[in-house]
């Protein structure tokens, strides 16, 4: 019985029809895979531009802005310039000067700089509420020692104590604030007065989602997901990875021999402390992505002679779809932004839609001879229609899935990342935004 007419079998019992399940033809192979799906696409998923989900890069960039050593005032010694938070179309760009850092808000779209000089802040740091109040803490910087807000022009104002502050986080409309030594976590809110504080047994560094999701990790591998009201613990692991989505997160548990992964919805900011889900001996894929991709790990893997991989949504109990197939590999698996790059044991490739697994398209096996274009040695950098955007540290490759080719590259020498759905570069002192066509 032919492959075709063993699809048209489980296509059969599906609720999606044939039209989800697809022959894929790469060079002169036919692969026959199996998909079975569950219960469709993921309701409250974020249309903004996160998780890898870029603005439009389905032809080669122009440059957009350029920052550097030559255009940013104060520029001291060789480190990069990085963007440590975004507030709607605004940037807050950090850069070495003095004895610590400056800091300088500027449009995403043009880079034009938004405040008339930039906030030097020392040993400190600066961070952006969730109303786009600057708060900074300065030490040894461009004004006393203290926590200032910061006026439209970049003029510090509304000075209160510093409290040791070299971390600064903006939650809903307080501040969490991590002192020099990173053991104290404090929030406050913009005119200095204490909400709450907690002290970790090691050094901490923290993140705040948009969504409300206020994560904590410590530099002996403990992870923390916090309550903001009152920094009690709703979750913590170690030896663990948390990764956000946009209906909830997922915790990766690599303790050997009980390798696991369970899922937490996020309903309205607010994290669920029931798992939705927990999952034995599986992983969850590196790659920004709307959703989930889970492999096997452990053990039991090392004996698996194909690749079998589910994608889930954390907020839903079960797999949206499943595939596998003899002739898909175990490895090498990208998912990016809206879509999964499939790799097959002949090196080729399949791309899939995440969210109700339609096929995208297919390309075949890589030339030896460009290795910065091999799907396998890079990392995902996002997608935007059927483009996927992948980087390594000398380029920039775009593939269009659904025409099964590269669609274009662009040389760098340095790092790419996707911010607020922009591609951005950073190449020694310089970070170059590119423009979405």
């Amino acid at each position: 019985m032919s492959a075709r007419s063993s699809l048209a079998r489980v296509a059969a019992r599906l609720p999606f029809g044939i039209g989800t399940v697809t022959m894929v033809l790469i060079a002169a192979m036919i692969a026959a895979i199996g998909i079975v799906l569950a219960t469709g696409t993921p309701e409250g998923a974020s249309t903004e531009h996160a998780n890898g989900q870029l603005r439009g890069y389905t032809d080669e960039p122009d440059v957009a802005w350029t920052h550097s050593s030559d255009t940013l005032p104060g520029y001291r010694a060789d480190a990069g310039v990085d963007v440590v938070d975004t507030w709607q179309d605004r940037w807050l760009l950090s850069y070495p000067s003095g004895l610590g850092r400056a800091f300088l808000l500027v449009n995403e779209a043009s880079g034009t700089p938004l405040w008339d000089k930039p906030v030097v802040a020392g040993l400190g740091g600066c961070g952006l509420d969730d109303e786009g109040q600057v708060g900074c803490a300065i030490k040894v910087g461009g004004a006393p020692d203290g926590f200032y807000l910061i006026d439209g022009e970049g003029t510090p104002s509304s000075a209160s104590d510093l409290d040791d502050t070299k971390q600064v986080v903006g939650v809903g409309s307080d501040f969490l604030r991590i002192d020099q030594a990173g053991y104290r976590v404090t929030l406050r809110n913009p005119m200095g007065r204490e909400l709450w504080s907690r002290t970790f047994a090691t050094a901490a560094t923290a993140s705040a989602r948009d969504d409300g999701v206020l994560t904590v990790s410590t530099v002996d591998g403990t992870r923390f997901v916090l309550d903001p009201a009152t920094g009690a613990d709703l979750l913590s692991c170690s030896q663990c990875t948390i990764t956000p989505f946009p209906t909830g997160i997922t915790v990766q548990y690599n303790e050997f021999g009980n390798e696991r992964v369970a899922t937490y919805a996020v309903d309205a900011g607010v994290l669920s402390t029931s798992p939705v889900a927990v999952s034995a001996g599986l992983r969850v894929l590196d790659g920004a992505s709307v959703l989930p991709v889970l492999t096997g790990t452990g053990d039991s893997q090392v004996q698996v002679t194909q690749g079998r991989y589910e994608i889930r949504d954390p907020a839903r109990e079960g797999a949206l779809w499943q595939i596998t197939d003899p002739e898909l590999s175990k490895s090498n698996t990208k998912p990016c932004g809206d879509m999964v790059a499939f790799a097959l044991k002949d090196r080729s490739r399949i791309f899939y839609t995440l969210s109700d697994g339609s096929r995208v398209g297919a390309m075949g096996t890589p030339p030896l001879d460009a290795p910065d274009s091999n799907i396998d040695q890079l990392q995902c950098v996002g997608s935007s229609e059927s483009t996927l955007v992948f980087a390594d540290a000398n380029q920039i490759t775009g593939v269009d899935a659904a025409a099964g080719r590269i669609a274009w590259t662009r040389s760098v020498i340095g790092s790419t990342e996707d911010v607020d759905g922009y591609i951005v570069v950073h190449e020694g002192t310089s970070i170059t935004v590119l423009r979405p066509n």
